[in-house]
C-alpha cells in the first residue's frame, strides 16, 4: 500500500505543480500595434467600400449623467459579452480620442471634425451641403474606440451612421473573429431617427 502510494506522489506532486503554476502565470497582454491591427480592422468591416466620412472625434453615447444604466443597457442587449471585452471598451473610451488619418481600412476616407459637421448640420439643407462639400460619401460614420477580450477574438464598438436628415441610427456591435474576419454576433440599437 504505501509502495503504491509513494509511486502515485510523484504524478500528484507534478499535476499539483501544474495548476498552480497555471494560475500564477499572467494572462498574456496583445501589444498596442496588436490592439491598432485590430481595431482599424473592425473599422474596415462598418467602413464598407466607399468613399466614406468619419468623424474623427470617437464618441460612445453613454450617458454622462447616468453611466450605470448605458453600460446595463449594452450588457442587456449583448447578452454574450464577456466581462474582459467590456472592461476594455470602457478603459479605452474613458476620453475621447481623435482618429489617426493613416488608418488602413482598405477604403478612401475622410475624417471630418465635430465643429466642421456641426457648421453644415445646423443648416436646414445639411444633406445637400454634405455631399457638395463631401462628394460621394453619402453621409457620415461615428465610432467609438474598440473594446476586446485578451485574445483579440472578441470586440465591442459603438458605431453611429447617419445618412442625411432623420436618417441615421446607433448601435452597440458585439463583433467575433472567425476565420481570420470580424463579423456581427450580436447588435443593441441605441438611437434612430
Amino acid at each position: 500500500m504505501l509502495n503504491k502510494f509513494l509511486k502515485r506522489t510523484p504524478l500528484v506532486l507534478l499535476a499539483l505543480n501544474f495548476i498552480a503554476c497555471s494560475f500564477m502565470t499572467p494572462k498574456s497582454v496583445p501589444s498596442a500595434a496588436d490592439l491598432e491591427k485590430e481595431e482599424q480592422a473592425v473599422y474596415a468591416f462598418f467602413a464598407g467600400d466607399g468613399p466614406v466620412l468619419i468623424m474623427q472625434e470617437t464618441n460612445t453615447n453613454i450617458s454622462k449623467d447616468n453611466p450605470e444604466q448605458s453600460i446595463e443597457y449594452i450588457k442587456s442587449g449583448l447578452k454574450n459579452i464577456s466581462q474582459e471585452t467590456l472592461d476594455s471598451y470602457l478603459d479605452r473610451n474613458a476620453q475621447p480620442t481623435l482618429l489617426s488619418p493613416d488608418m488602413e481600412l482598405g477604403t478612401e476616407y475622410t475624417l471630418v471634425t465635430a465643429d466642421d459637421l456641426y457648421e453644415i448640420t445646423s443648416q436646414p439643407n445639411w444633406g445637400e451641403l454634405l455631399s457638395e462639400k463631401y462628394q460621394d460619401t453619402h453621409g457620415y460614420i461615428i465610432f467609438s474606440r474598440v473594446g476586446f477580450n485578451s485574445t483579440l477574438d472578441q470586440a465591442v464598438v459603438y458605431v453611429g451612421s447617419v445618412a442625411g436628415p432623420l436618417m441615421g441610427a446607433g448601435f452597440y456591435y458585439l463583433m467575433e473573429k472567425k476565420n481570420g474576419d470580424w463579423v456581427i454576433k450580436e447588435q443593441v440599437n441605441v438611437w434612430i431617427s
